[in-house]
């Protein structure tokens, strides 16, 4: 993943009050494929019980309307600059 976009995502957290928690993850996203291309980075929506991928996952309004905030603030502030060049 990129450091810049993490940072920015990680920023983006912390500016609509969140208290983000970075981690690395082990799945195969489809990010993992697009970084050897273009800058990819991965917020994450926390997961009650920590199900994902099943049909018994769930989630909580209040941390989609927080990622939603937060993914709103990383677009409005995001440097163009950094879709161009590579920082792995």
């Amino acid at each position: 993943m990129d450091a810049r976009l993490a940072t920015a995502l990680e920023t983006a957290a912390r500016a609509t009050g969140n208290s983000p928690h970075r981690m690395i993850s082990g799945a195969g996203h489809d990010a993992m494929v697009l970084a050897k291309r273009l800058p990819a980075a991965m917020l994450f929506l926390r997961s009650p019980g920590g199900v994902s991928h099943h049909p018994d996952e769930s989630v909580l309004l209040e941390d989609v309307q927080a990622t939603l905030d937060a993914g709103l603030y990383f677009l409005k502030h995001l440097d163009p600059a950094t879709l161009t060049s590579r920082n792995p």
